[in-house]
């Protein structure tokens, strides 16, 4: 038993590698200028935990279609795009390493606290252009209900606002606002038990300024999965009226004070009244 022990140890080693091997380090390819990229917490979501610095190496924990799971030096796990990364050599027991130093740049929302040379001067209080960042949050409710039942892909799917976000002081996305999505997948119940499907994506929030800004959120649910918040009714996916979901800013989107600073003159300002007339005394 000792020597059929030993022998298929030596087979694993040759026919799994893999197995045997540390796992495969990747180093983090910049795509967009700025230096880093988004580590995801959940591939359906598209949550960001943290950003990673362009030349930082990750440890690759698997493979999900367009995905890598990955884990960071510093014990952080999630997801990044498979065209983020640059595949480094296999090396038994090899550890990421850490990024290298990085030029100055201005800090986001998702930054690690401390990150170094991380840091950069802000724009001028008076600077008549400001910019939305990508990832940042925004709260919304399900305008109608939608059922598995009746959907159909493509159909499209009315969301409002229920936060302000603000930025600088100024509404640039009201509570109210409207947000479009579309229906993915619709799929009513069937006979024996199997259950239905629905999923939709969040597409576009309308500004204050009346312009659309591109947003990412994926909300599905299935007769055995209702996780996203569906309803399961007989086993069809029901989406209620007023169900919350969160959608995230896609990519940075540069706006114009003025434009919203407007808006805020205008709400602000109280109609005049109208000239009242003193009453006349009764006619003698």
């Amino acid at each position: 038993m000792r020597f059929n022990a030993k022998y298929f140890a030596v087979l694993l080693g040759i026919f799994c590698p893999a197995i045997t091997q540390g796992q495969s380090v990747g180093q983090v390819e910049c795509p967009r200028s700025g230096g880093y990229v988004y580590l995801y917490s959940s591939m359906t979501t598209l949550d960001v935990r943290t950003t990673l610095q362009c030349g930082e190496q990750v440890q690759i924990t698997g493979r999900y279609d367009v995905y890598f799971g990955v884990r960071t030096a510093k014990g952080d796990v999630g997801y990044v795009p498979v065209d983020s990364l640059l595949l480094l050599k296999d090396k038994p027991g090899a550890t990421p390493q850490p990024a290298p130093p990085q030029p100055p740049r201005e800090r986001i929302l998702y930054d690690a606290p401390g990150l170094p040379g991380s840091a950069a001067p802000h724009a001028p209080a008076n600077s008549p252009e400001f910019t939305l960042r990508n990832g940042t949050p925004i709260h919304m409710k399900l305008g109608k209900t939608i059922s598995s039942a009746t959907a159909h892909v493509g159909d499209s799917v009315d969301l409002q606002v229920t936060e302000d976000v603000i930025l600088d002081g100024l509404a640039v996305i009201p509570r109210g606002a409207a947000a479009v999505g579309v229906v993915k997948e619709a799929e009513p119940r069937k006979r024996l038990g199997h259950g239905g499907k629905l999923a939709f994506s969040i597409n576009t929030v309308r500004l204050r300024d009346n312009e659309e800004a591109a947003v990412r959120s994926f909300q599905e649910s299935s007769g055995a999965n209702n996780s996203a918040g569906g309803i399961l009714s007989s086993k069809d996916v029901v989406f209620a009226q007023g169900t919350e979901f969160t959608a995230y800013v896609d990519g940075d989107m540069h706006l114009k004070k003025a434009a919203f600073q407007a808006e805020k003159d205008s709400s602000g300002t109280a109609p005049a009244p109208p000239n009242q007339k003193a009453p006349q005394p009764p006619g003698r």
